[in-house]
């Protein structure tokens, strides 16, 4: 059993916990009910998903009082290199230090497990599967493992190390070495038996099944004459310089994989699988390592796949990139914090449903920061009055002035740039750029254990492309969206295209063909504006330019967005000016004879109109009662 303090330690860390069941590496089920085909309420049972597919979250009481405690990998993004073989327990050395966890067999203590934290694509891989110990090593993704509690022992109790993609290449890499190490520690000959023959045809083998260098041939003999208490290391490794010069030498006759396989009392038409296990990708299996899979109709509806999971429902979703535009002092900036304050504190915003909280972070190139607080304190305003408890941690700001408070004098290097500099200039300025945020980014991860939702605003302030050129977008786009893939969902601030008098955002199209949703801000006309008190209410029209997760239904329609100068958000459907007067006067208990007799003189409304407006108001459940 875990404590409370461990538990919680655990949860800072990001770890997605579960309970066990006794005495078993199972994870506790939990029941939902949901209709079958024929419309009948059936009975699931599931440990990772519920009906909407949301992760299952298990409480503090009953993860408390499990005496086993698992960690549902693919809820937070963790790898699990597992070692089952106490033989290859010595070798989990070669991989990073982070969370290990350790068990005892027959009074001795080994490393079972080292933990990572990965957000790119993972693998599940087994090595050395079916055997008295169960599986040799294994790279656990996509599934569950029991972690604490019940025997099992903190060795470097530390949050899990987070790895970077050429770093997880090479985990899988050792995790494949590791099984050849132990394989062979089981294989190799007692003393004063034929280990130098046996070395001879491994050296052999390693030099012409591998690509290693000699160096990496020699380190890993060394490492297994280490293993199996061979003290003749020295004349093990003279031999691989020779053997490499002689390959090719019929007379010489360097044994290979043909001679180990007889040393080994192996099957000659299985051959050798931890030898197979450390070729390289050209050599190995290209039915099981190289080729697409057959996925038929059976598997395809059969297959359970992720559904898209809502951060703030419909608009943006985890693992999306997406896009506000719009044209001077339409609201994108104040919405886009708005937005970015409700996230981080897991409040609804606007009849927007904030799913889950996320920390958030916010890129601000163009305005003051004395005017971004201004909105800031008028959006919090807002929340307070509402009952909104703001997260204050879990929101984080970077603007010019900040940037110039800690010495950067020329503000923000430009994220996407190809003008008034050589390809390659433009291209490493740009870079560098992205690097500064991606890095800042990553902090606010390290600090909070979570990637954060960013806003960048806005991209003619952060970039210097030409915009109508899809070839000055694409690092930029391509960026983004390897960041959304990683887990880290975005959103960019736009200007519109005046040409098309605002309808599209400035620049090439080809910008949006990878985005999930883009939003569209307008500045409401005569028409459609209305009476607000103050002299900084935001008044704008947001329709959807694409709506990926949402295309086609009632989420994707045009509305009208208003912001008291209080922090006072409303939202209404796409209505005009009489609209709202009618509103008004519903609102003071008029009837709709009352309220035709008081715009009799109005021009350009007629009493036919006024009944028609009434009554879809009143479809729209904006006027409740028919009076």
């Amino acid at each position: 059993m875990i404590s409370e303090s461990e538990l919680k330690k655990y949860k800072e860390w990001g770890l997605h916990l579960i309970p066990l069941k006794d005495g078993e590496k199972i994870p506790v089920s939990k029941p939902y009910w949901k209709k079958n085909g024929s419309g009948k309420l059936e009975r699931f049972d599931s440990w990772k998903w519920d009906e909407d597919k949301n992760y299952l979250k298990f409480s503090d009481e009953e993860l408390l009082e499990a005496k086993r405690i698992g960690i549902n990998h693919e809820a937070c993004g963790l790898i699990d290199v597992d070692c089952d073989d106490i033989d290859g327990s010595q070798f989990m050395s070669e991989f990073p230090d982070t969370l290990t966890i350790g068990d005892k067999i027959n009074g001795s203590t080994f490393i079972r497990k080292k933990l990572y934290f990965y957000d790119g694509f993972t693998e599940h891989k087994s090595f050395g599967k079916g055997l008295d110990c169960g599986t040799i090593i294994e790279n656990l993704a996509h599934t569950q493992s029991w972690c604490f509690g019940d025997g099992r022992i903190i060795l470097n109790n530390v949050k899990p190390t987070r790895l970077s993609d050429d770093q997880y290449k090479r985990l899988k890499e050792s995790v494949r070495e590791v099984y050849a190490l132990t394989v062979l520690t089981k294989l190799y000959p007692k003393k004063d038996t034929n280990r130098d023959a046996f070395s001879m045809a491994l050296t052999g083998t390693l030099l012409r099944e591998t690509n290693w260098t000699n160096d990496q041939v020699k380190e890993f003999k060394t490492k297994l004459c280490n293993a199996v208490g061979d003290n003749a290391v020295r004349k093990r490794l003279e031999k691989v310089d020779r053997f490499r010069n002689n390959l090719d030498d019929p007379d010489k006759k360097v044994w290979g994989v043909k001679k180990l396989t007889e040393l080994c009392g192996a099957d000659k038409k299985a051959g050798l699988d931890f030898i197979d296990a450390i070729k390289p990708d050209t050599e190995k299996n290209l039915n099981e390592e190289k080729r697409y899979p057959l996925v038929d109709a059976r598997q395809f509806v059969a297959n359970v796949y992720p559904e898209p999971k809502f951060i703030m429902f419909p608009i943006f979703s985890e693992r999306s990139a997406n896009q506000i535009f719009g044209g001077y002092e339409s609201g994108k900036t104040v919405f886009g914090l708005a937005a970015a304050m409700h996230m981080g504190s897991k409040a609804d915003f606007v009849d927007f449903e904030c799913k889950k909280a996320v920390p958030t972070a916010y890129v601000e190139g163009e305005l003051p920061a004395a005017k971004i607080r201004e909105r800031f304190d008028s959006i919090l305003q807002g929340m307070n009055e509402r009952g909104i408890k703001f997260n204050y941690d879990w929101f984080h700001i970077l603007t010019k002035d900040d940037l110039a408070m800690h010495g950067f004098k020329y503000g923000f290097s430009p994220i996407a740039v190809s003008r008034n500099l050589s390809v390659k200039d433009a291209e490493d300025y740009g870079r560098k750029g992205r690097e500064f945020i991606s890095n800042w980014i990553r902090d606010i991860e390290k600090k909070l254990g979570q990637p954060p939702f960013f806003f960048l605003d806005n991209m003619t302030a952060l970039a210097d492309i030409d915009e109508n050129r899809a070839q000055d977008w694409t690092p930029f786009i391509q960026w983004i969206t390897t960041w959304k893939n990683k887990g880290f969902a975005n959103c960019f601030m736009h200007h519109s295209n005046k040409q098309s008098k605002g309808k599209g955002s400035s620049g090439s199209t080809a910008k949006e063909r990878l985005l999930d949703t883009s939003m569209a801000f307008e500045k409401l006309d005569a028409k459609h504006r209305f009476d607000m008190s103050g002299n900084k209410n935001l008044q704008c029209k947001v329709s959807f330019d694409k709506a990926r997760d949402f295309g086609g239904s009632i989420h994707d329609q045009d509305f009208i967005l208003t912001m008291t100068e209080e922090g006072k958000w409303e939202r209404y459907p796409y209505l005009d000016k009489y609209d709202f007067t009618i509103i008004k006067l519903d609102k003071r208990g008029l009837s709709v004879k009352d309220i035709v007799e008081t715009l009799k003189d109005e021009k350009g409304i007629s009493k036919q109109t006024i009944y028609k407006k009434h009554k879809r108001l009143r479809d729209l459940s904006i006027i409740k009662n028919e009076k």
